[in-house]
């Protein structure tokens, strides 16, 4: 496979990609396509929640073909949800802690607001934050996406964007000019967007009802749903008991089963009385002629008479068949199955694609999943009867067939004072290690869980054959139990103090750096290597800059390998682009870190990804759901090695 064959984010060029080491990729090596401008009808008044939520659907779905930056790394469908049972304890971070208020520098020429520096340094200084919360003027997303841009024109070159319901800080007087009529909205911390985009009148349905922001403070931005069954539809609003009862079959099947069940009974009761026809025939031929029966006698030779007619009739309906008097009546073709119904014998759908998911498409169901499938959940609410989940795309997705996943709480550790690594547990179960004081003797001085992240001193010993590393604590670390972080090389045009980002494919860590002094340190999950060609998809080695980052974006594709499923994640978390399709990002869907899982990005646990997420550059002005780099403001150097 080569790398060209990964799956683009909708809507983007990717540039051509680096197949060596050493080449740098910054921002402006691809540039976004605005996002189509369309206007949205405004629902009435709303009289109760049920009717708000409606309208919020119907306004939502919309625009629901416009799903922003669709993307995907390469390979096969991504696991099963985490089953991760025992959580490790918290641990604290320098990197700075995320705020849905936190400011951002300038982005362009646009004046921001005056900062004050953070009042308690730390490791890696915390954003600035303001003196009070922003009480001012806001402006409301009624878009998908509200483009922002540099200048009052529209441009192929974006700084970023607004989410539909999403609200950010803005001069509230709109500028006319360029090419927007409905003027030009400055915001106060870069950029302009156009009030064909965005409103200052948050009472505005599509403002109101608009997809909940990003909750900041919890593991993930969002819930996500895992879906369990093959053909769940996404409807593209509230369905009614009909069509309910149209696009999900399976509804009636207790119905179905009842009237199979009687039909048997129908069956059986009319073989039983053939036999006791026949048998009575079989009675009256072996009994002499007698005078006829009785009044009340059983009338067994009248009953054999009109079987006997009824045998010859039917032999004379297909006499005349024979002979072409008379056609045999049509038999009915069985009408084709569904994808979702023609499986194989293992319960999956044969040859199926993306596309063929589409196919499904109409005014009432916008596509059918895959089971392995994720939404976002932006709402959940009932309706005839049945609980439903709102999804951050604007559909609307029965809540019977999916489950809400846990995800995995792992993460790793700032860099400990005195450490030249960080070193991390993988093995299920393993232990903490003491020497004697002439070293020829070890034994266990404690237990270890796994993802336990420690500090390293350098030393290592080697004890029968087993080699042992000793961590700032005291204590030994056995090497066969995990792993450990090995720094390469600082990128050549790293500027002093600059961050930049360490990934060292072999040990599967990261480190964050600022200048030559490591910060903070994680497991990763790079991509999933093979001997077979089409299931081979290494993350490849160089250096970048990420050229644009999005709090969450979907990303999914078809398998590369004949019989291998599409697979489909909405919203996947904290997501930095680095390198055409290939990212840095959250991993919800397993909790495998320090092992090969994804398509060729870089797999992160949830916590890790969010905080190298609001650590690196470009940083994410308050209320925006993506930005771009610049060369005003380029992204964060990311040095990939084995």
């Amino acid at each position: 496979m080569n790398r060209s064959q990964a799956p683009r984010p909708r809507g983007q060029n990717d540039p051509a990609r680096s197949h060596g080491s050493g080449n740098v990729r910054t921002g402006g090596a691809r540039k976004p396509q605005p996002a189509p401008d369309a206007g949205r009808s405004a629902g009435g008044a709303a009289r109760s929640s049920l009717v708000s939520s409606a309208l919020g659907f119907i306004a939502a779905a919309a625009f629901a073909g416009t799903a922003a930056w669709a993307s995907g790394c390469q390979g096969e469908a991504p696991p099963g949800p985490s089953t991760e049972g025992k959580s490790p304890p918290e641990r604290t971070s320098s990197l700075p802690r995320p705020s849905p208020t936190s400011s951002a520098r300038a982005i362009a020429s646009a004046d921001a607001p005056k900062e004050a520096p953070s009042a308690a340094p730390s490791a890696v200084p915390e954003p600035p934050a303001p003196d009070k919360p922003y009480t001012g003027p806001l402006l409301g997303s009624i878009m998908p996406q509200a483009s922002v841009y540099p200048t009052m024109e529209f441009s192929k070159q974006r700084l970023g964007y607004i989410r539909l319901g999403s609200k950010v800080p803005v001069d509230p007087k709109p500028i006319k000019g360029g090419s927007c009529a409905k003027g030009w909205y400055r915001l106060l911390d870069g950029g302009y967007v156009c009030g064909r985009s965005a409103t200052t009148d948050l009472s505005n349905p599509q403002v109101r009802l608009g997809i909940t922001a990003p909750n900041l403070d919890d593991v993930l931005p969002y819930k996500y749903a895992f879906n369990t069954t093959h053909g769940t539809p996404l409807y593209r609003s509230v369905p009614s008991k009909d069509e309910m009862a149209r696009y999900e079959p399976y509804l009636e099947s207790s119905k179905r089963k009842k009237k199979e069940e009687e039909r048997q009974r129908a069956e059986e009761l009319y073989e039983e009385t053939e036999k006791e026809v026949a048998a009575a025939a079989a009675a009256a031929a072996a009994r002499p002629s007698a005078s006829p029966p009785e009044p009340g006698a059983t009338p067994v030779a009248a009953v054999a008479t009109e079987a006997s007619a009824a045998e010859d009739k039917a032999a004379a309906v297909a006499a005349a068949a024979s002979l072409g008097i008379m056609a045999p009546a049509p038999v009915e073709e069985e009408p084709e199955k569904p994808w979702w119904e023609n499986v194989d014998e293992n319960g999956r759908p044969r040859n199926v694609t993306l596309a063929d998911l589409d196919k499904d498409s109409d005014a009432t169901v916008a596509k059918r999943m895959v089971k392995g499938f994720f939404v976002a959940v932006d709402k959940t609410f009932g309706w005839n009867g049945r609980s439903w989940y709102k999804t951050t795309a604007g559909l609307v997705a029965p809540s019977d067939r999916m489950y809400i996943i846990k995800p995995p709480s792992s993460q790793g550790i700032d860099f400990p004072e005195g450490a030249t690594s960080v070193g991390f547990i993988l093995a299920k179960t393993a232990s903490k290690y003491q020497f004697d004081a002439e070293m020829k003797s070890v034994s266990v001085a404690g237990s270890l869980e796994r993802f336990a992240a420690f500090g390293l001193t350098g030393e290592s010993h080697k004890h029968k054959s087993v080699v042992y590393r000793k961590t700032t604590e005291g204590w030994w670390m056995k090497g066969a139990d995990g792993t450990y972080t090995e720094l390469g090389a600082p990128p050549q045009d790293l500027a002093p103090g600059e961050k930049w980002i360490d990934v060292n494919l072999s040990r599967k860590t990261l480190v964050a750096v600022e200048g030559d002094r490591p910060v903070f340190a994680a497991l990763i999950s790079p991509g999933r290597r093979s001997k077979d060609k089409k299931k081979d998809h290494p993350t490849h080695t160089g250096v970048f800059r990420i050229r644009e980052k999005h709090i969450a974006t979907t990303m999914d594709g078809d398998g590369t390998v004949a019989g291998d499923l599409p697979y489909s994640i909405e919203d996947v978390p904290f997501v930095a682009y680095y390198d055409g399709s290939y990212a840095l990002h959250g991993a919800f869907w397993h909790s495998n870190f320090g092992r090969e899982m994804s398509h060729g990005c870089v797999n992160l646990s949830p916590l890790d990804a969010k905080k190298v997420f609001f650590w690196s550059e470009p940083r994410l002005p308050r209320g925006w759901h993506g930005v771009w780099a610049t060369p005003e403001n380029r992204g964060t150097l990311i040095s990939i090695h084995e």
